[in-house]
């Protein structure tokens, strides 16, 4: 049932395919922060591009947003590598996790999203978050990393490795859902080449559809659009350029 595991109303999770720092989706985040009574306390968790060099400007470009569309302080959870954090980055990057009510991750790679959150109290409290009824943006990288069934996008697109899933996070489980997230949906950034489905293609995709137990369902997210699930209330609300 939904939020059955659940003690206070779960909060929200929101599924972002694309451009979740463009001025477009401020629409969007100002949606998912008018459900929070009182101080808002957003934190961007740099996890998913923690290996590549420009982590840090992608922090800093989503301080800036959120400054510039929002007018919020964001503050930023650095937990780049789960082999380099000793105990004080942990307890540092726990104490921002469960003060925040508003935690936001994105690009990046799915894969390193969940090798270095899995097993980890980082990736516990942001589930205990939004069982008490924080709110969690996924764009991109992070949102296919939170699924049941995770893309590995970058080794089927750019090594060639054959489709197939891996095993995501799964922060769905308590509320019934088997999902495979896959955002860039419609994307047409190959021109002659078809790169829908998160770059995949159709061929490939069809090979992942059948891949898949019965039990799931992939929910593609176009680019540029969002689907906000809430899990407390039982609905779902999609926004932006997607229908």
């Amino acid at each position: 049932e939904w939020g059955s595991m659940a003690k206070n109303t779960p909060g929200t999770i929101t599924l972002v395919g694309s451009g979740e720092m463009s001025p477009s989706m401020g629409k969007l985040h100002r949606q998912v922060i008018s459900r929070i009574e009182g101080p808002v306390r957003p934190v961007f968790l740099d996890t998913p591009a923690g290996f590549e060099l420009n982590a840090d400007q992608i922090a800093e470009r989503a301080i800036e947003y959120f400054d510039k569309h929002l007018g919020l302080d964001l503050g930023v959870v650095t937990f780049k590598a789960a082999s380099a954090a000793n105990p004080e980055r942990i307890e540092r990057a726990l104490r921002q996790l469960r003060e925040a009510n508003y935690i936001f991750a994105g690009p990046g790679s799915p894969t390193y999203a969940i090798r270095n959150w899995r097993d980890t109290p980082i990736l516990r409290a942001m589930a205990q978050r939004l069982a008490n009824g924080a709110h969690l943006v996924f764009a991109s990288a992070a949102a296919i990393a939170v699924g049941r069934h995770s893309l590995p996008v970058y080794e089927i697109y750019k090594v060639g490795e054959e489709p197939h899933w891996v095993d995501g996070l799964d922060l769905f489980e308590p509320y019934g859902f088997e999902l495979a997230i896959v955002p860039h949906w419609n994307n047409n950034e190959g021109g002659v080449y078809d790169t829908r489905y998160c770059f995949v293609g159709q061929p490939r995709m069809r090979v992942l559809e059948q891949a898949l137990p019965a039990t799931a369902a992939i929910l593609g997210v176009d680019e540029y659009t969002a689907c906000i699930l809430d899990l407390g209330g039982g609905e779902a609300q999609v926004m932006g350029a997607g229908k």
